[in-house]
């Protein structure tokens, strides 16, 4: 102060010191919990989800993605599955299950509701859904909505190799779930169960039929497992169509149709009609020429092969096993799969007759049997060869699938004739539903239906890393991990000592 001049600064006192540096700590802590819950807010509002497996093992299809984004009604899920079971690939299957099904709640979101319930623990709770959805076996997962509901089996997600007879080891091959979990989804959701009608008056396979060997009653649950309402229809008697038919099947009519029939069935495929027609080697039923006007030629033969000799007697092959099909809805899950046509005989695109025109249907052979079968024309010989002149040299195709065009510059869904020909009603009576038969009925059924979303995703194949050394290698490993991680240890540790006492 004297003498005019100013008064020095003062150092800060430790007290003020320490309050600065607290209070900036305390803004670093404000910042950084601001920035985790900015961070957790925008991720949370723009959440991104990535499968880092090779395969995309995981990840949706776009199909699937759209499906779950837009449902419209709550659909509930119950897995009820076992924890463990006598199958060792079962826990394997429980873990896929519940990763798919947090795929499917992500986009499904609240209107996917899913509840895992144990049958060997929680047995009140498992009880309670074995009378509610009428269950034989505690091995399924249940879609529900609506008051409809479906169950798929823990043997239809997956597909198993490497399992011998007695044995409980096995492998999962493919994991079939994005698909039938989709599947019974839109059926629970639909908004109307589309109705097919069986065809009879003419000796046709019958759907409320349980024999062993001819019914068709195993089929047609399984129909109903899709939400398709079936029921019978004797075209004769009542002279007309059944009313709403999604589609009509014709399971192996053994006596002709009347012309008065065939004019029906004939107006219903040009009202954009969908027919399944299955044949039986030896009887004619009058379908033949009626098909023949749209593009499919029945041959009338018998498809067989040589199978070997037995004490001297030739034997023949009638069961016929196909794995060549051509690309199709109907075939494309198919791959590598066979598919039995027992007593059947050759479908086949037609000739186009002369007078064809450029919107004729198109014809999609969609089986062929190798080329060792044979058509045999003469089904009554009791020792059969074949016979360049009669006979039909393979391979044969054993089904058909037709479908008109759209009118060209039409791109609406104004609806299309579909019809399914096969050579054969056998391969899925109630004796005949093991390999692919099954999956190509069905898929026959829903690519009728327009319903090809049902078949439209492919099963994922899991991915298997082995590691695979000789005894030598499995030595030096030992020998690395057991003695040389330790020894390096002590040498680095040896050295850090010498370097201090310098």
């Amino acid at each position: 102060m004297a003498n005019g001049s100013q008064p020095e600064n003062k150092p800060p006192t430790l007290r003020h010191r320490r309050l600065v540096i607290g209070a900036n700590v305390l803004v670093q802590i404000v910042a950084v919990l601001a920035l985790v819950v900015m961070a957790n807010w925008l991720a949370s509002r723009h959440y991104l989800r990535f499968d880092w497996t090779k395969s995309g093992y995981y990840k949706l299809s776009d199909k699937t993605k759209q499906e779950l984004a837009s449902l419209k009604e709550p659909v509930d899920v119950v897995v009820f599955l076992p924890a463990s079971g006598g199958r060792d690939y079962v826990e394997k299957v429980l873990d896929d299950v519940r990763n798919l099904l947090n795929e499917f709640q992500f986009y499904g979101k609240d209107k996917l509701r899913v509840e895992y319930v144990d049958p060997q623990r929680d047995l009140a709770r498992a009880q309670q859904f074995v009378k509610e959805y009428n269950l034989d076996s505690p091995d399924v997962v249940i879609f529900a909505s609506g008051g409809r509901h479906k169950y798929v089996r823990l043997d239809e997600m997956v597909d198993v190799e490497n399992e011998p007879a007695g044995s409980e080891e096995a492998s999962v091959k493919a994991f079939k779930g994005e698909g039938l979990f989709l599947s019974a989804i839109q059926t629970v959701t639909e908004e109307e169960s589309p109705k097919i009608y069986f065809l009879t008056g003419h000796g046709e396979r019958d759907p409320e039929d349980f024999d062993q060997t001819s019914g068709y009653s195993e089929i047609a649950r399984y129909i109903k497992r899709d939400n398709i309402t079936v029921e019978k229809w004797n075209l004769l008697e009542k002279q007309a169509l059944p009313p709403g038919a999604g589609a009509i099947i014709i399971a192996g009519p053994r006596k002709p149709f009347s012309q008065a029939e065939l004019n029906l069935l004939q107006q219903y495929l040009k009202n954009k009609g969908r027919l399944l027609v299955m044949f039986d080697p030896r009887d004619q039923s009058g379908l033949e020429p009626f098909l023949k006007r749209w593009g499919v030629q029945v041959d009338d033969d018998l498809v067989m092969r040589k199978a070997g000799v037995l004490l001297g007697t030739e034997l023949l092959d009638v069961n016929t096993v196909v794995a060549d099909y051509a690309p199709h809805p109907i075939t494309a899950k198919l791959a590598d799969t066979n598919t039995q046509f027992p007593y059947a005989r050759s479908v086949r695109r037609a000739q186009p007759s002369e007078d064809a025109t450029a919107d004729q249907p198109r014809i999609t052979e969609l089986v062929k049997t190798s080329p060792e079968y044979w058509g045999e024309t003469d089904v009554d010989n009791e020792h059969p060869t074949f016979n360049p002149a009669k006979d039909i040299a393979g391979p044969l195709p054993l089904a058909v699938a037709v479908e008109t065009s759209k009118p060209q510059g039409v791109d609406v869904d104004i609806g299309v004739t579909r019809v399914v020909v096969v050579g054969t009603s056998r391969f899925v009576d109630n004796s005949d539903l093991g390999g692919g038969n099954l999956d190509f009925f069905m898929n026959s059924m829903n690519w009728l239906l327009q319903r090809e979303q049902l078949v439209a995703v492919s099963p994922k194949v899991p991915e298997e890393f082995r590691l695979d050394m000789s005894p030598h290698q499995q030595m030096a490993v030992y020998i690395l991990v057991m003695g040389g991680m330790p020894l390096a240890v002590g040498i680095i540790g040896f050295l850090v000592w010498l370097g201090r006492r310098k």
